[in-house]
């Protein structure tokens, strides 16, 4: 056979196999309400991941069908959208499910390192948790302090220059700022260390995780049902954007490697005048690994990829929604700002930023409204009856308290809609209201203890809680009161320069035509 033979036979069994994959009987949940499909090919996946206002169907599909309901994905694919605790509980802290679905894990590998903690399963993932959790416990985070504010002290100035502008976009800031928090911590490298190259790369690639279109939404569907394989090679295919992706991933291992290798050298050589530097680099993430074995190059390697490439755009997003809801709530603006000068004036270690109430019950009620990660797949492994706290009833009229879920069946995590539950939250549950934080006891109804922190699941929970929550936390404290002390923060009067919350793999503060962006106007107070 000639090559184009067997170029030919090759697409024809692939077509085969997708017709069969695509067109294979299933055991669906026609029994589960849920909203009618506009079209087998796309379902509802349109109306979840490409609307211009985040949750223009999905807060409308929670109010009227409850926690639990059906969607199709593409091509006709029955799928379960799941905000019930109890539920949320099992998915998140047993062993039924993989942390991700075909698709969603689709577009984690064409952004991180294969070999990176999110990416491993099971024993390995717990083996790589357990060995990194050292560079994230209270401990450790407390030590970054320093790091936090040192950042904060450039966004400053940076504020500053902006300052006086109609409307100013905070995000290229913000983004910055986060990348330079997490790289100094993780590596003890400034921002400039890492070169324009990577810098350049990083935020493209950031920009490029920030769109979604149909055609997208299509082509994570077709890849969901490509054999391991298939998928991995077309991880390599020349296109501009995988290229792109390739390229964060080497430089991110190039500045790893090059860290690592100083420091052992370093430590062998006993050079003159790097000894107490490096202490003081001891408690850093790949500094405490690089020299102790607990993991190898490649390893390090693998999760430094993961940090540099993760670790910024959704702690910049959230504090972009946090100075948004500030300019759109100036009398809190002025009570907190009033806090920040009385607890901060004398300075202080981190105890002082957890003894602050309204800052912290500003941060929470950020987190619930704007979860950086409102909607994840999930794919269960084996048969099993998912249980419910509340009993939703049937197309055909019968109660039921679980559900009977199939092996391979895809579900959807949807912290967005758990988060704005009137059921966990109360009437006022789509308000930003961070007074609902201010009273004693839970600011909901009943406490699940779902979520890693807060009772939320921003940052996920059960054993995939996310590894840096604590990190994210102590670098919004920081920036914000530093902030907030220092600025008074307003909306724009040009209704185009108007900021709504867009989905696009992450929530996103966007501008009406679409464009990632913060606007807000900034006035030095102090």
């Amino acid at each position: 056979m000639t090559i184009s033979q067997y170029s030919l036979a090759a697409a024809g069994a692939l077509a085969v196999y997708v017709a069969y994959v695509v067109f294979r009987p299933r055991r669906n949940l026609c029994d589960i309400p849920g909203p009618p499909s506009p079209s087998w090919l796309f379902g509802n996946m349109l109306q979840l991941l490409t609307t211009p206002i985040y949750g223009e169907y999905e807060f409308k599909w929670l109010r009227k069908y409850g926690s639990v309901y059906r969607v199709k994905g593409c091509f006709g694919e029955d799928r379960l959208m799941i905000s019930d605790p109890a539920a949320l509980q099992v998915i998140l802290n047993g062993r039924q499910y993989y942390t991700m679905a075909p698709g969603f894990e689709n577009s984690v590998q064409l952004i991180y390192d294969p070999g990176s903690a999110i990416l491993c399963k099971e024993e390995e993932h717990k083996r790589l948790r357990g060995a990194l959790n050292n560079g994230f416990t209270a401990t450790a985070v407390r030590t970054y302090l320093p790091i936090f504010t040192r950042v904060a002290d450039m966004l400053t100035e940076q504020f500053d220059a902006m300052a006086g502008q109609p409307a100013a976009n905070l995000l290229p800031s913000l983004g910055r700022a986060t990348l330079s928090a997490v790289t100094e911590a993780v590596l003890g490298l400034s921002l400039e260390d890492l070169g324009d190259e990577f810098i350049s790369t990083n935020f493209l690639m950031v920009g490029m995780a920030s769109t979604s279109s149909p055609s997208a939404v299509l082509g994570d569907a077709i890849m969901a049902l490509m054999p391991n394989a298939i998928r991995n090679l077309a991880r390599h295919l020349p296109i501009k954007p995988l290229k792109s992706l390739d390229k964060a991933r080497f430089l991110a291992h190039k500045i790893g490697r090059s860290v690592i290798r100083d420091i052992r050298h370093a430590r062998i050589e006993g050079l003159d005048g790097v000894g107490a530097f490096y202490d003081e680099l001891d408690n850093k993430w790949i500094p405490s690994f690089a020299v102790d074995g607990t993991l190898s190059e490649h390893e390090l390697l693998a999760q430094t990829s993961l940090l540099l490439l993760a670790g910024q755009d959704t702690t910049g997003n959230t504090m972009g929604f946090a100075f948004l809801e500030l300019a759109r709530n100036i009398d809190f603006q002025d009570q907190l700002r009033t806090e920040i000068h009385s607890s901060l004036g004398a300075g202080g270690d981190t105890t002082v930023y957890e003894n602050m109430p309204l800052l912290n019950a500003f941060i929470k009620e950020t987190l619930r409204m704007y979860p950086s990660v409102s909607l994840s797949d999930r794919v269960a492994v084996q048969d099993h009856m998912l249980p419910l706290s509340q009993p939703i009833t049937t197309s055909h009229g019968t109660q039921i308290t679980e559900i009977p879920i199939m092996k391979g069946q895809v579900v959807y995590l949807a912290t967005g809609q758990y988060q704005r539950s009137n059921l966990r939250w109360g009437e006022d549950a789509h308000e930003f209201k961070p007074s609902r934080w201010m009273h004693e006891g839970p600011p909901h109804k009943v406490q699940d203890g779902v979520g890693g922190y807060a009772n939320l699941l921003t940052f996920h929970g059960g054993s995939h809680v996310c590894l840096g929550w604590r990190f994210a936390l102590l670098e919004m404290q920081v920036f914000i009161s530093e902030l907030v002390g220092k600025f008074e923060f307003s909306l724009p009067a040009d209704d185009r320069s108007r900021t709504v919350c867009r989905y696009a793999l992450t929530l996103q503060p966007a501008l009406p035509n679409g464009k990632k962006g913060a606007l807000v106007s900034l006035k030095r107070v102090v």
